[in-house]
């Protein structure tokens, strides 16, 4: 490990943010200044440095290293730093970028085109229906897809894009060595399986803590050429990567929603602010960023009349396996084995509490 690169990872350890490390570095001409005592000693000789001065004195940056070291081989991590050849150029220029980024999986995706894609943690029916669609889409033509591995709409698009056989980086607010949420151990086992990668800016050992779910936002929104929103309320974690992507002059990508829906108040707000953003078709982020659609070949899906049937009922919007009995007044067992083979054909899909909605092709 470089002496530059284990400085970084070092101030990263100690809780330093980019800012503050480099208003310590702007007092040096090179990362070897600080293990010259005379140049160290004349650069931070300010009372204002002496928190800094004195830890850094104390630190034994062998074992230090060797530290460093073990916390990644232990979890399967690599790192990289702000000053790292590799360090994702995306990131380079934002404001406040990641002194350090701790990897797991392919690394190669954080230099590749993107997309980011976030939402709400309790998205409609709607939301899953338009979000599945237009993570397909998107990946299915080539770009990686980024979220933040959370409930709700994060989590749909690491499945979906898994589902098509598409990248997906998935960006947490804690180390990597504990998956939060826990129930989406899974899901981050099968991102990496599947040649995709998770990305934090926190050691391992930490947990994340609610500002962290704010400051991992800006590394979602940076690392995509664009930020597409499916559904967000009016003050919400969505809200502030939306504000995140403007900043880094991204391209941003508004769905629009139902006007009496709370997950849509955010969404719509933005659309009537930034008429632009209205986005309907996955063909216009993909125009915008200057992406060619790749044409595929679809499989005709026969129905046959009680498939019809339900197609028919699940126009209606998400109903219940009971009342789809009822309706079409056919036994449990039947319907079971219908729903089955049409999820299999991605005709449906099932929601929570043995919901079912029909999907978008």
């Amino acid at each position: 490990m470089e002496r530059k690169e284990l400085i970084l990872i070092w101030f990263n350890y100690e809780g330093y943010s980019f800012l503050k490390v480099e208003m310590i570095l702007e007092k040096i001409d090179d990362f070897d200044e600080l293990f010259d005592e005379n140049k160290f000693k004349n650069a931070f000789f300010d009372e204002k440095f002496s928190n800094f001065r004195n830890k850094f004195l104390k630190e034994d940056f062998e074992k230090f290293e060797e530290r460093v070291l073990n916390d990644l081989y232990k979890h399967n991590l690599t790192a990289v730093t702000y000053v790292s050849k590799d360090y994702p150029k995306a990131l380079l220029d934002i404001d406040d970028p990641p002194l350090v980024l701790y990897l797991k999986g392919n690394k190669n995706l954080l230099n590749e085109k993107a997309i980011s894609i976030v939402g709400t943690r309790k998205p409609t029916t709607y939301g899953r229906i338009a979000c599945e669609k237009f993570t397909k889409e998107l990946s299915e033509s080539g770009l990686v897809t980024v979220s933040g591995l959370a409930y709700g709409i994060d989590t749909i698009v690491a499945e979906s894009t898994l589902e098509v056989g598409g990248k997906t980086i998935a960006v947490l607010a804690g180390g990597l060595d504990a998956i939060y949420p826990s129930q989406n151990t899974s899901l981050a086992n099968k991102i990496v399986e599947n040649g995709g990668l998770l990305v934090s800016e926190y050691r391992v050992g930490l947990k994340p803590l609610s500002h962290q779910f704010i400051c991992r936002n800006r590394i979602v929104s940076g690392l995509g050429l664009g930020l597409f929103i499916v559904e967000a309320g009016k003050s919400s974690g969505t809200m502030t990567t939306a504000r995140f992507a403007l900043e880094q002059s991204k391209e941003l990508f508004v769905l629009p929603g139902n006007i009496t829906s709370p997950q849509s108040e955010g969404t719509n707000g933005l659309i009537d602010e930034m008429p632009d953003t209205f986005t309907i078709s996955p063909n216009r982020i993909l125009f915008k960023l200057n992406i060619k659609k790749k044409e595929t070949q679809k499989v005709e899906k026969q129905v046959d009349m009680i498939e019809t049937q339900i197609l028919s009922v699940l126009d209606e919007g998400e109903i219940s396996f009971d009342d789809i009995c009822e309706k079409l007044n056919i036994s449990a067992s039947l319907l079971s084995s219908k729903l089955i083979k049409m999820e299999m054909f991605g005709l449906v899909k099932k929601g929570n509490g043995n919901m079912y909605y029909k999907t978008l092709n």
